[in-house]
């Protein structure tokens, strides 16, 4: 009796270690979500996921967080989470590993190729950034001059990345010529121009010259031999002056002169360099001695000196 009172103590003690063993209901249901959930995260982790449209890599889970990198459309990430808005992904660019978080609305399963459109250059005017092409469009901010830029054209736009969303700027506000080059062009350009200029007020002023050395008909007035001198405007021919005499400026067609000779103001006409005006006057300037300016200081050289006949007009 004491015998077959054990066996059966020990068969209820047996059945009831194994009754611990086997889950309930709720148990059973959790394991197996638990299966499912590492199953999901694992083909999320083994596939290949493809970027969409360029998006910015954020540090943390929120658009304003440091941008790592940028994401070009047609790379390939690896993901390791994906949130109700962004995903958690690792890249790899020039040989380095990034982690970070995308807006999961940029990955695709299926492959996505560079976009044979993509531009990349510089904003070459202050410009805003739309959050579609409409002409109802959003304002989203403003882009300086001069930022680099980088995007996808799309008629008159360009489509690019503002805080990692799809946003768009006008794309005739955008340049492939950096501002170092367009400065560096526009220096050139500057100079040709101001080499033109002077080429032709040198062409304008030998003109003006050449013009007044021709003889003029009906040249009337007192006719006084002189010395002439040539020089130019030059300070340091004319002791540190810059402005004649009579405050004018020193230029071509300007004559020094004794005014006890030739009064200062009197209109002139000099053999074989044209009119003039007695407007300055010098302390080696005596007597029937006159000092004639000249546009350039080879023309001073040719004329170097000689006697003239000068012609007093009024």
């Amino acid at each position: 009796m004491n015998f077959r009172k054990l066996i059966l103590n020990s068969s209820v003690v047996i059945m009831t270690s194994l009754l611990a063993f086997v889950p309930s209901n709720s148990q059973a249901k959790d394991l197996n979500n638990v299966k499912v959930e590492q199953k999901s995260n694992e083909n999320i982790q083994s596939k290949k996921y493809w970027i969409n449209d360029d998006t910015d890599l954020f540090k943390s889970e929120n658009e304003h967080s440091k941008i790592i990198e940028v994401l070009d459309q047609g790379d390939t990430v690896k993901v390791e989470k994906i949130g109700e808005i962004f995903a958690k992904v690792s890249v790899t660019i020039d040989s380095k590993n990034h982690v970070g978080f995308i807006y999961k609305s940029y990955l695709s399963e299926k492959e996505v190729k560079p976009d044979p459109n993509k531009f990349e250059g510089w904003v070459n005017a202050e410009t805003k950034v739309f959050d579609s092409k409409e002409k109802e469009a959003k304002e989203l901010g403003l882009i300086d001059k001069d930022s680099e830029i980088k995007g996808h054209i799309d008629g008159d736009y360009l489509r690019i990345t503002y805080f990692g969303r799809t946003a768009y700027i006008q794309a005739k506000n955008t340049t492939k010529e950096s501002p170092k080059d367009r400065d560096a062009r526009l220096a050139k350009e500057r100079k040709i121009q101001a080499q033109k200029l002077a080429e032709k007020r040198k062409k304008e002023q030998e003109e003006k010259e050449k013009q007044a050395q021709s003889a003029p008909k009906n040249v009337s007035g007192r006719t006084i031999t002189m010395r002439s001198t040539a020089y130019t405007s030059d300070p340091s021919e004319n002791g540190g002056y810059s402005t004649t005499a009579m405050g004018t400026a020193i230029r071509y067609g300007v004559a020094a002169v004794d005014p006890n000779v030739i009064p200062l103001g009197t209109r002139l006409y000099i053999e074989g360099y044209g009119y003039a005006r007695a407007e300055d006057t010098g302390g080696a300037i005596k007597g029937n001695k006159i000092d004639l300016v000249f546009g350039s200081k080879s023309q001073s050289n040719n004329w170097g000196r000689r006697t003239v006949r000068v012609t007093i007009l009024n």
